[in-house]
């Protein structure tokens, strides 16, 4: 047997190993359990059921208020907790693998980025953590998470600046009016540990003060290693409490607060050749081993409910957030690789970086009836102010080598030398809403929108319009039409190499969706079918220009998305339940001057997914997914195409009761198959796709 033959034996045996003793524990606490009663006692043991269906029937996101989704005109999809418990979901990207319309691209170290029907998610501005814009360039805490809501299409008119595509929106766990502790052990076959414990309840005899506090530590290993055989590994620590305060009947207010330090080494992705093959090896890290993001996330901030009456509500909110980060890169240059040699660049730096945001709220909804006719009205604002410093000092570019694994020793900096940035900006808007009852049968949704931005040399303002129709043929369902407008603001031409029109002002970005869709209850209620329509258009795209004495700044590139969507979430019967969506698109640049005709980097035109659970009994259930990508463009000039794949996941939950209380143990094997594909990615650099992937996951509550 060869080395590598005997490392792969190791490695299998190894991962048998692990799932039988996962699975031997499941079957010995049930023994155990049966046991310790003798046949003839009398004491009876108390088994709770816990199987839950992934059906939501509001996103507050989408409308600001509580609005249900058959009288919401735009494609929504809500990942309910059931299903980030079922998956045993460590990351964000892990939990939007449920939508289809939602594609993964370049993951890092640090972060994940987002494309959502095919146009790119900015991290600033399309990521919100409870209704609050978040700033969202670091690896977002999931244990903090109870579900995640898309809302599909632009977003602008109660949000603001975003890109068209959509917005993304976490919803946190919140207090609990019941008591209780859960301890949780997560992990996998790769060594990576998770431990949380999550308490809430009441600390009053009339619950009128409620909390919620969650603290988890995470010792992360992957499977991918630096060229000097070491593992890439990471460590984070997140705490959260929130509370809750009934003043009155009416008035409820929430204190939030929430902290992560979170210390990784640095994965720039691979690098594959002109036929798609991966250089290097699938697990090979190209940056030195001595990267390093060391990052730190706190976040507080209050919201405030008044009831004024029967038919008014009055809303409002507040958050800080604060963000720093220190980046050791190795920086390698994967486009100045030698093929011949395996040779090469690196260009070092290590860049300080804070960021520090504030965002407000106010909403003022209510219900009038006027001849019969009702409307749910919304007025409202909100204001965000963004501040960012950074320093960065760069080292001597050094040479490695993929074929010799040639390692360099990190460099010493002199930080006199750094180049400092500052920026800031400030974006407010107001907006009116109105969901206008006609009869049983007819809605008609109208709502403007003013929104203004201040930054130096970048000030923008616009009025954005949205409009939709909703058809009620019956009471489970409804027929809609959508018009909605986004847009996100430039500033000035301030490079001093572009010759002509330095200087000049750039129009923000603006986007117009038309969408025409249908939701559908069935099963009495407990499964939620959608379909939509869309067509999609980005315009007034920054252009770069030859010219003879330098690069000129212009706009006028025109990105066009149209497509279909169908998705479905619920109880197909008493033991099966689902979550499942599949989109086409159809995406290209249907104006540049160098991209016209070509389709986004990393945008398939088929992807779907399916996650299901079948219960055998209120204690045993077991999963099945698979997820679909299509072929897609691995580079903006169309050079390189990467293959489509389907993933396989599986999973089994044991749930029973210990001494009164609830013990939970699960098995999850992602990849089941093995299967070889590549994930995101840019500039040429790619994400290879995770192999086959034990985790387990034990929880017991008090």
């Amino acid at each position: 047997m060869d080395v590598l033959s005997y490392k792969g034996f190791i490695y299998m045996n190894t991962q048998v190993k692990f799932i039988s003793a996962v699975i031997s524990t499941i079957l010995y606490s049930q023994a155990s359990l049966a046991q310790a009663v003798p046949a003839d006692s009398t004491e009876t043991m108390t088994v709770v059921g816990y199987q839950q269906h992934y059906k939501i029937d509001q996103a507050h996101a989408a409308m600001r208020s509580d609005v249900s989704l058959l009288e919401t005109p735009q494609m929504v999809t809500v990942i309910p907790a059931e299903v980030l418990e079922d998956q045993l979901v460590v990351t964000l990207g892990d939990a939007l693998r449920n939508d289809a319309s939602v594609s993964l691209g370049r993951v890092t170290s640090d972060r994940e980025r987002f494309s959502l029907r095919g146009f790119s998610l900015d991290e600033n501005t399309n990521i919100l953590k409870d209704g609050h814009q978040h700033f969202a360039k670091y690896r977002m805490p999931m244990a903090l998470i109870d579900n995640v809501e898309v809302l599909k299409g632009p977003s602008s008119l109660l949000y603001g600046q975003s890109a068209p595509g959509g917005i993304v929106n976490l919803v946190t766990k919140k207090p609990s009016n019941e008591s209780s502790v859960k301890f949780a052990v997560k992990g996998d076959d790769d060594g990576s540990f998770r431990h949380s414990i999550d308490a809430t309840g009441s600390l009053n005899d009339n619950k009128t003060i409620r909390y919620r506090a969650i603290i988890e530590q995470q010792n992360n290993n992957s499977w991918r290693e630096y060229q000097d055989g070491s593992n890439l590994e990471s460590e984070s620590l997140v705490g959260s409490l929130v509370t809750e305060f009934d003043v009155t009947d009416a008035l409820t207010i929430a204190l939030h607060y929430d902290k992560l330090d979170d210390v990784s080494g640095q994965d720039s992705g691979a690098l594959v050749d002109d036929h798609g093959n991966v250089i290097g090896g699938d697990s090979t890290i190209w940056d030195m081993p001595w990267t390093k993001i060391d990052a730190q996330s706190e976040n507080y901030g209050v919201d405030v409910t008044y009831q004024v009456n029967s038919y008014w509500q009055v809303a409002t909110g507040y958050n800080n957030q604060h963000n720093e980060r220190e980046r050791w890169e190795s920086k390698p240059q994967t486009g100045k690789y030698d093929p011949l040699d395996g040779s090469y660049g690196n260009k070092p730096y290590n860049k300080l970086e804070d960021w520090q945001q504030q965002s407000f709220y106010f909403d003022l909804i209510g219900s009038v009836t006027t001849g019969g006719i009702s409307h749910e009205l919304l007025v409202g604002g909100n204001y965000l102010a963004h501040e960012y410093t950074s320093l960065k000092v760069k080292g001597d570019k050094f040479d490695g080598n993929i074929n010799d694994g040639t390692i360099m020793d990190q460099p010493e900096l002199d930080y006199a030398d750094g180049d400092a940035k500052t920026e800031d900006y400030k974006y407010y808007g107001i907006y009116v809403q109105d969901l206008v009852t006609l009869n049983d049968q007819w809605q008609v949704l109208v709502g403007v929108r003013y929104d203004r931005q201040d930054k130096t040399d970048a000030n923008n303002n616009v009025v954005l319009p949205k409009f939709g129709v909703i058809y009620h043929p019956q009471d489970n369902a409804s027929i809609y039409a959508n018009y909605s407008e986004s847009f996100e603001p430039l500033g000035r031409v301030l490079e001093d190499g572009l010759s002509g029109n330095n200087g000049m002002e750039l129009d923000p970005v603006k986007g117009k969706m038309y969408e025409l869709g249908t939701k559908w209850q069935v099963m009495n209620n407990k499964l939620a079918i959608n379909a939509a329509i869309f067509d999609i258009t980005r315009s007034n795209i920054v252009l770069t220009e030859d010219a003879s004495d330098g690069d000129i700044t212009t706009q006028g590139g025109e990105q066009h998305h149209q497509g279909v969507e169908l998705s479905a979430i619920g109880k197909v019967s008493a033991n099966l339940s689902l979550i499942t969506s599949v989109m086409y698109l159809d995406a290209n640049y249907e104006k540049h001057n160098k991209l016209a005709g070509n389709r986004p980097e990393d945008v398939p035109e088929w992807t779907a997914s399916i996650w299901s659970k079948y219960a055998f009994t209120e204690q045993l259930s077991v999963n099945l997914g698979a997820y679909y990508e299509g072929e897609r463009y691995g580079d903006e000039a169309n050079e390189f195409l990467k293959d489509s794949y389907i993933r396989i996941d599986t999973g089994i939950n044991y749930q029973t009761s210990v001494a009164g209380n609830a013990l939970q143990l699960r098995l999850n094997i992602d990849n089941l198959f093995d299967t070889d594909y590549l994930a995101g990615g840019e500039n040429g650099e790619v994400n290879v796709g995770e192999p086959r992937t034990f985790k387990f996951g034990i929880s017991y509550t008090l």
